[in-house]
């Protein structure tokens, strides 16, 4: 037996084996989902409203429903993400997705699909820290960072899907159709996870609940490293098993100024992000574009997303993850400001738009790094889920922002120059970030 070393180290000073990747993949794919489930409301919106005689008013509280269920996910899930497992979180989570899915799909009213969104919230909003902490930790460290980012990539390709698979359901099966498709992913992706989603070494070895031995040499035999004969020697505390006592120590004297600073950063870059991911498409409409331009700038923003995510992963590890974060946020800012300049020439929109859904997702990486990289891994989902239920905050005032200028007489380029500034400030606080000791 070989006592003597530390597996996660082993882990990542060697090359990535094709396991690791497959296990990574497990959570690529059920952030895909999140994607869909996310937005299923919004591409089946105009065909429920017509069937159910929604006004604007009861359509946009059901949408909320869902923010609202994320909040709740990512603060609630994540401590137990942190003291029972990674594994049991994200089973968890996807029982919650696939039974607020067929809800959706079942409702036949308004409180009904209310709860059925809430529901589906609450595991994606549990899923936020959760499926990237387990790829960073069973990656190596030369793709440390790449891993969640790859994670975080899978997002927007869900998005895309989603918009597919309204086109080809919406005529046959209903608005229905979407919430059953959705449902049905989910729920494919439970087994899988059930039989292949690995607990995180990191969890096990940092927390060592009963039976973390056996459980991390049957991981490891996997991984083709040696057994080990004892646990390494962690503090007393870190094997705390309870959901208030992960609370607790986040909150002591050592993390609580780090979380603060971050319950600033986050929410500043959300209030950009989501203001202009829900006024784009409207905007580029009002230019006198068709609608379905509208569409395809947000497919544009979506594309772009995919590629600015994958090489936000492939370049942190080069240029650090807090300067990735500062040029990202900063380049987030000047898409938005140049958006709110350009004129109705569709060339330059799409232009616009990939960039700026770059941009986007490259941030959304960078911020995530950084959050992760500011805890202990003992605390990182609940310091993850902590700081993404405050950012939640600014994704509802930042378009609730920019109606209330509107409606102020503010035109649309001072209104994108005065909700790029967030942004900025949000990069000038998230380099000022600590990276916590393993």
């Amino acid at each position: 037996m070989a006592s003597h070393y530390d597996p996660r180290r082993a882990l990542g000073e060697r090359p990535m084996l094709l396991v690791q990747w497959l296990m990574i993949l497990i959570p690529v794919s059920i952030n895909m989902v999140d994607g869909y489930d996310i937005l299923a409301l919004a591409q089946a919106a105009p065909a429920l409203a017509k069937d159910w005689n929604l006004g604007p008013a009861q359509l946009g509280e059901l949408l909320s429903f869902s923010l609202g269920g994320m909040a709740i996910g990512a603060l609630g899930v994540s401590p137990i993400a942190d003291t029972k497992g990674r594994r049991p979180a994200i089973l968890s989570c996807l029982v919650l997705m696939s039974a607020g899915m067929f809800g959706a799909a079942l409702s036949h009213g308004y409180w009904h699909m209310a709860a059925a969104r809430l529901i589906t919230g609450i595991g994606i909003g549990g899923m936020t820290s959760t499926a990237g902490a387990i790829a960073m930790e069973y990656a190596s460290d030369k793709r440390r960072e790449f891993a969640p980012s790859f994670v975080a990539s899978a997002y927007p390709i869900g998005t895309i899907l989603g918009g597919f698979v309204a086109i080809t359901v919406l005529d046959e099966f209903g608005w229905r159709g979407i919430f059953w498709v959705g449902g049905c992913l989910s729920a494919i992706l439970f087994p899988i996870a059930w039989l292949w989603l690995p607990e995180s070494l990191e969890f096990l070895l940092s927390r060592q609940p009963r039976g973390a031995l056996e459980k991390t040499n049957r991981m490891l035999a996997k991984l083709q490293l040696p057994p080990l004969d004892a646990l390494p020697p962690v503090e007393e505390r870190a094997k705390a098993t309870d959901v208030i006592a992960s609370i607790r120590e986040i909150a002591a004297k050592e993390h609580r100024w780090e979380m603060l600073r971050l319950c600033i950063a986050h929410p500043l870059n959300m209030f950009s992000f989501y203001f202009i991911i829900n006024w784009a498409v409207k905007w580029v409409t009002e230019l006198g574009l068709s609608t379905a331009a509208g569409i395809g700038y947000s497919i544009y923003v979506s594309i772009g997303g995919i590629f600015g995510g994958l090489f936000a992963g492939w370049i942190a590890g080069r240029v650090g993850v807090k300067r990735l974060t500062f040029i990202t946020l900063f380049g987030m800012a000047a898409m938005i400001i140049l958006f709110g300049l350009l004129p109705a020439n569709l060339p330059l929109l799409i232009g616009n738009a990939v960039l700026l859904g770059g941009m986007l997702f490259a941030s959304a990486c960078g911020c995530w790094l950084t959050i992760a990289y500011a805890f202990p891994p003992r605390l990182r989902a609940t310091g993850l889920g902590i700081a993404t239920t405050v950012g939640r905050v600014g994704s509802i005032f930042g378009p609730l922002t920019a109606g209330y200028l509107l409606a102020g007489g503010f035109d649309k380029p001072i209104i994108c120059i005065l909700l790029a500034i967030p942004a900025m400030l949000a990069a000038v606080i998230f380099t000022t970030a600590r990276v916590a000791k393993a």
